[in-house]
């Protein structure tokens, strides 16, 4: 199958085409794949007909605009892919709510000010905690993935901290006996 065959039939039903490579595009519809020597893009729009505010969480399918957002992705056969998502803004329908137009996210494929795909970001992150900076920064560009040190170093630090146990002792050793005690003093 050619890719030209592929990008008619990824949006169908069969089960065919770049669904398999790419997971977290089950809630866009592709419009176009363009192949060049060092690049793969993927052009897609959203399924749903509205959006839900990120404030007050009413549904809007009232459209105010449209854009197009660019996502880094994992790479595929060694070439770079951005996946430009055409994006619409909508009025928030609540009249109480302060926010008056948002932009609609797409489920698991973006988030507010995401420039990267939930796969490429999770890629990232897990080179970030083993290597961290310029070892990170270095490995990723051999695998393809443009990413900086200090970006790999703020992927750590945007994790969640690990959760703790309750605390079952505190101090650094055993409690010295009360004649011990009275004669450190001295």
């Amino acid at each position: 199958m050619s890719l030209s065959q592929v990008s008619r039939c990824v949006s169908c039903q069969r089960g065919c085409g770049l669904e398999v490579l790419l997971p977290h595009l089950a809630a866009v519809v592709v419009d176009r794949v363009e192949v060049s020597p060092g690049c793969l893009q993927v052009r897609v729009h959203p399924r749903i007909e509205g959006a839900a505010c990120w404030r007050c969480g009413r549904v809007s399918r009232r459209v105010h605009s449209r854009y197009e957002r660019r996502l880094a992705d994992a790479v595929i056969g060694g070439r770079r892919v951005v996946i430009r998502v055409v994006v619409r803004r909508f009025f928030c329908a609540a009249p109480d709510c302060p926010a008056t137009t948002f932009a609609e996210q797409v489920t698991g494929l973006t988030s507010r000010y995401a420039r990267r795909s939930p796969p490429l970001a999770a890629m990232l992150t897990a080179i970030a905690v083993a290597l961290a900076g310029r070892a990170g920064a270095r490995l990723a560009a051999v695998l393809g993935m443009a990413a900086g040190r200090s970006s790999l170093l703020r992927l750590i630090g945007a994790l969640p901290d690990p959760c703790t146990g309750p605390v079952r002792v505190l101090g650094g050793g055993p409690m010295p006996s009360a004649a011990a005690a009275s004669t450190a003093r001295c």
